[in-house]
């Protein structure tokens, strides 16, 4: 089989694989096979049309489908430290109050921080 047509087959068997961590394997086994260093089997795979940040249609969608749009709330929050911003629950608080909105599980998350003050809010359209 010529390098071309390895790297081919290989690359069919990557692009096969939706989880990039199992590709770490597979390029592993075709080194051990094929006596080759990783960056070149890397590289042939690339050159063979295997694209490592391409993402297949259908996982986009099942992705899309896993996520449900979570219910938004908008509350008025503040940090109480002396720093300038404070980051908790994924957002950067400052010591005034702002608005933000946040998901139910942030909410949670924020309003068991001591140095985080929450005010009340309204329900967000999602």
């Amino acid at each position: 089989m010529e390098k071309k047509e390895m790297a081919q087959h290989w690359a069919e068997k990557m692009n096969a694989e939706p989880d990039a961590k199992k590709r770490n394997g597979i390029v592993a086994e075709m080194c051990r096979e094929h006596g080759l260093k990783t960056g070149d089997a890397w590289k042939m795979l690339k050159d063979a049309g295997f694209d490592p940040k391409e993402e297949k249609p259908e996982t986009q969608q099942e992705s899309q489908k896993e996520k449900p749009k979570e219910k938004k709330l908008s509350v008025s929050l503040r940090h109480k430290t002396e720093y300038p911003r404070y980051r908790c629950a994924g957002l950067a608080l400052t010591q005034n109050p702002e608005t933000y909105e946040v998901t139910e599980e942030q909410l949670e998350k924020l309003k068991k921080d001591p140095w985080v003050e929450a005010g009340e809010g309204k329900e967000a359209k999602a």
